[in-house]
């Protein structure tokens, strides 16, 4: 297994310290405790769809990085899109499926790749795995009492059991969000649902550390911008409804060769006295630098096997490349556990309808 982070944590419903062996694991399993466990399908962006196409970099990129991707003509990528939480088959305006996701890989030969990690929330819940334990950990089990409150409210009779399960579950969870700012806007920020996976903006909340020929090193985080601007459906619930399912999906097997989507990789340079190691900060540099525009125009073949053996990752320097390094954001060892754990299990596992 990868190496993981040595942090213990502060956090609200756990007091005790986390090897940097046991807490992936630990955020795995609570994680499949909060969703269910899914043979076959990831822990977490269960539902998605992989897609390919191209990455053209602008003159920019160069002066950038040394990596392949930013200089050579252009770039063939294998991309996942997907909605958030870990139930395979959830309804993509569910306010669980958010954010939204999308990975890219940069395909630079057949023994060399990188990878873009990115989301449709700018940032994250926590700054630290260990927080996120704490966080994963309250959230459930005031998921959990609301259920089970709401389902004896509807049946009717006495709900004194269930009520006092939730006011003691409801506390902790409270003290948590007051506590960790970032978890609190994580929870009570909108829910945007795009017309299609090409309406919105997606953001790599992780510091990357980019090295050009003359040894400039450049810190940044991306933003990937999408060409038809951003197009959202009204959080109206009676709109929302009329959506099927899986309209996102729909799109993409309906679209393709002839709409592709494209997005506008933008490198989101930081300021000297922006935070580099905590992804519930964004930069407060206004210094964008276009790095390539991204076109996806197919689904891929062999789809459900495909997903089960790649696995993305949130360290950019896995496999080989030069020119981009891995940042000292603790989030960023913590995340690249869980992805590796998380590939493993459903390698090995029949994916279950």
């Amino acid at each position: 297994m990868p190496d993981q982070t040595n942090n213990s944590t502060n956090g609200a419903a756990s007091g005790a310290a986390h090897t940097r062996d046991t807490l992936p694991k630990e955020l795995v399993d609570e994680m499949q405790r909060l969703f269910g466990k899914h043979a076959g399908y990831r822990t977490t962006h269960a539902k998605g769809l992989l897609v390919e196409g191209t990455f053209t970099p602008t003159e920019h990129a160069k002066t950038l990085s040394i990596a392949s991707h930013f200089n050579q003509a252009s770039t063939p990528i294998i991309a996942r899109f997907s909605v958030g939480g870990g139930i395979p088959h959830i309804p993509d305006v569910d306010d669980g499926a958010t954010p939204k996701g999308l990975a890219v890989r940069f395909l630079i030969d057949e023994h060399t790749h990188t990878d873009l990690v990115s989301h449709t929330f700018n940032g994250f819940a926590t700054r630290t795995g260990e927080d996120f334990l704490s966080f994963l950990q309250v959230f459930r089990a005031f998921q959990t009492t609301k259920a089970a409150l709401d389902k004896a409210k509807a049946a009717g009779g006495d709900t004194t059991k269930e009520t006092a399960a939730f006011k003691a579950a409801a506390g902790p969870f409270q003290a948590f969000l007051a506590s960790h700012p970032s978890a609190a806007t994580f929870v009570n920020s909108p829910k945007p649902n795009p017309f299609n996976y090409g309406t919105i903006t997606y953001y790599e909340p992780n510091t990357h550390v980019l090295t050009n020929a003359d040894g400039k090193v450049t810190n940044v985080r991306y933003r990937l911008d999408p060409a038809d601007g951003e197009h959202l459906h009204p959080n109206d619930s009676a709109q929302l409804k009329k959506l099927d399912q899986s309209y996102l999906e729909e799109d993409l097997h309906e679209r393709f060769p002839v709409k592709p989507i494209v997005f506008t990789i933008q490198a989101h340079i930081a300021n000297p006295d922006d935070v580099l190691d905590d992804a519930t900060i964004p930069y407060k540099s206004t210094t964008f630098v276009p790095a390539g525009k991204l076109v996806i125009n197919k689904v891929s073949d062999d789809n459900v096997a495909k997903q089960q053996q790649i696995a993305f990752s949130p360290t950019p320097d896995l496999c080989g490349i030069k020119g981009i390094a891995i940042s000292k954001d603790p989030l960023i060892q913590a995340r690249k556990g869980v992805y590796y754990i998380s590939a493993e299990q459903r390698r090995h596992e029949k994916q279950v309808e």
